[in-house]
């Protein structure tokens, strides 16, 4: 009978990469030439990986543009493990199971103890419990997690680029303004920009929650129909003329 194998993969710095727009940074063609390895990708490389060694899958995680630094995944994986009882976690790449060195080395001690090896792709078992492998773990960890804010920084950058290009920087844009015949740039749109002007001209001296009754009663809301959310209030209060900070 096969050994049990829980594969776990995670695609990292997503959400800027589904910006489609001509050459921005993570998309074919951009400004860094990159291109991001998709999940269906990693899956058919874990797949090969684990057919080679004749394991059984049972199960894949998948996190689609959750942060590498956030450790509830590596809980949620470690309660799978248990659940499941497998003996092996396989991952596309060391970054793709976590991008907190100190996470990352506590939880490869955590699975040693249960018996359970980690696996990366192309490279074989990664382990921490010998001075060689603690090192080995430990550096590529840390640049995993420097690789983290720098991916935010740029990311930022970038973002503030195309904002300050008049371009989209999501799927929808800003309120306050639609999308130009190109698909690429916004306009002002008039029927959110005149609520833009009532909810400017009646915040003074008004709660936020008060400022979306006054602007309900006057029949303008949100774009999903309901009254504007404070928070949503909070920021379109101070934004430029398309809703953007």
């Amino acid at each position: 009978m096969y050994p049990r194998v829980l594969p776990f993969s995670v695609l990292l710095a997503l959400r800027f990469s589904r910006v489609r727009s001509p050459g921005p940074p993570c998309e074919p063609g951009g400004g860094e030439g990159r291109l991001e390895v998709s999940l269906e990708d990693q899956r058919a490389r874990i797949e090969d990986y684990c057919g080679a060694q004749g394991w059984q899958l049972v199960e894949v995680l998948t996190d689609d543009g959750v942060s590498g630094g956030q450790r509830r995944r590596l809980h949620r994986l470690a309660e799978r493990v248990r659940a499941t009882g497998a003996r092996f976690v396989v991952v596309y790449n060391l970054d793709r199971f976590a991008r907190d060195v100190a996470g990352q080395l506590d939880h490869m001690r955590q699975f040693s103890r249960r018996g359970v090896e980690l696996h990366v792709v192309g490279r074989g078992r990664m382990e921490a419990d010998s001075a060689a492998g603690f090192l080995m773990a430990g550096v590529e960890g840390l640049m995993a997690e420097h690789y983290r804010p720098l991916i935010g920084e740029k990311t930022r950058d970038a973002l503030a680029r195309l904002k300050g290009q008049g371009r989209r920087v999501s799927r929808h844009a800003p309120y306050g303004c639609r999308l130009a015949s190109d698909g690429l740039h916004v306009e002002p749109e008039p029927q959110e920009q005149a609520a833009l002007a009532w909810l400017r001209a009646l915040a003074p001296g008004r709660s936020l929650r008060a400022l979306a009754a006054a602007l309900a009663a006057r029949g303008i809301l949100a774009r999903n129909g309901r009254p504007f959310a404070p928070m949503t209030l909070a920021r379109l209060v101070t934004a430029g003329p398309c809703g953007q900070s």
